[in-house]
C-alpha cells in the first residue's frame, strides 16, 4: 500500500527483506500484510460504509509510474480537503475519510501477487484504495482480492489496459474510472485489522478492511502488468504479533 510518501530510493521489491536498513518502521510488531487464518478472527458488527455521490460518478483519473507502482489519483484533486469529493464515512471509523490514490500489486504468475493472504491462500493480485482523514491523519485502506476469470470486469480490463501503457518512471495519462464499479463495497464481507504502509516508509496505525469477495481479471490482463510494468509488486506477509483480526460476519458463514 503506497500512500503519499515519496520513499523510492534505497527499496525495491526484490529486496523487500532489506526495507529495514532505512526505514526501521518495517521492523515494527504492526506491519502488513498479513495472512488471514479466518478461524482465528473475533466477529464484530460495524456500521455501514456511507459513501459520497461521486463515487457513483464518471471522473477524471491521472495514472503515473512511480517506478514502483502505478499510482492512481484524482486529476482535480490538490490534498486539501475541499478540492476532493470522493469520500466515506460509517464502518465505525471516526470521521470523514478522503480519497487520496488506488493501485495494484501483483507477481510474475498467477499462483501469487496478492499482499495479503486468506487461510495460506494466495491471490494473483490485491487493489488498495487509500483513504485519509485530513482532521487526525489516520490513514485507511480498503483493499480488494481478484481470482482469474474470463469474466472480467470491465472497469479493470479499462484499467489494466491504460496502466499497462506507462512503461517508463515518470510516463503519465488520465482515464475516466467510476470508484463504485471498481470497489463493490456494498454488502460485502470484510475483515479488519491495524497494520502498516506496504511499501517504506511502512508506517504503522494504518487500519486495513479486507474484502474477502474475489474480484474477477483476465489472465492476460495481470500479464500486460507483468510484462510492461515489472514482473512484481508486492510485499510478502509479515508477522502477525498478536493482533487480533475482526470480521464483519458470523461464525456460520466462514469462509
Amino acid at each position: 500500500m503506497s500512500c503519499t510518501e515519496k520513499s523510492n530510493k534505497y527499496w525495491s521489491y526484490d529486496n523487500p527483506s532489506e526495507w529495514s536498513k532505512h526505514f526501521p518502521s518495517a521492523n515494527g510488531l504492526c506491519q502488513s500484510p498479513i495472512n488471514i487464518n479466518t478461524i482465528d478472527t473475533i466477529p464484530k458488527f460495524y456500521s455501514p460504509f456511507i459513501f459520497s455521490s461521486k463515487y457513483n460518478s464518471d471522473e477524471l483519473f491521472i495514472l503515473s509510474n512511480n517506478d514502483q507502482q502505478i499510482i492512481t489519483t484524482l486529476a482535480k484533486c490538490t490534498n486539501e480537503q475541499n478540492t476532493n469529493e470522493l469520500w466515506f464515512t460509517g464502518s465505525d471509523l471516526n470521521g470523514r475519510f478522503y480519497f487520496v490514490n488506488f493501485h495494484m500489486h501483483w507477481g510474475r504468475n498467477d499462483k501469487h501477487g496478492s499482499e495479503h493472504e486468506i487461510n495460506g491462500h494466495r491471490f494473483p493480485a490485491e487493489a488498495h484504495f487509500v483513504h485519509k482523514n485530513y482532521d487526525n491523519g489516520q490513514i485507511v485502506v480498503l483493499a480488494f482480492l481478484f481470482t482469474i476469470d474470463n469474466n472480467e470486469h470491465s472497469e479493470w480490463e479499462k484499467y489494466a489496459n491504460v496502466a499497462s501503457q506507462l512503461i517508463k518512471t515518470h510516463d503519465r495519462t488520465t482515464c475516466i474510472f467510476n470508484l463504485n464499479r471498481l470497489m463493490q463495497v456494498k454488502d460485502r464481507e470484510f475483515f479488519r485489522y491495524i497494520g502498516s504502509l506496504t511499501t517504506p516508509p511502512c508506517t504503522e496505525g494504518v487500519i486495513w478492511t479486507i474484502f474477502s469477495h474475489e474480484i474477477p481479471i483476465k489472465e492476460e490482463s495481470l500479464n500486460l502488468l507483468r510484462q510492461n510494468i515489472m514482473q512484481k509488486a508486492y510485499r510478502p506477509v509479515q508477522p502477525l504479533n498478536d493482533r487480533t483480526i475482526f470480521r464483519n460476519y458470523e461464525y456460520s458463514k466462514m469462509i
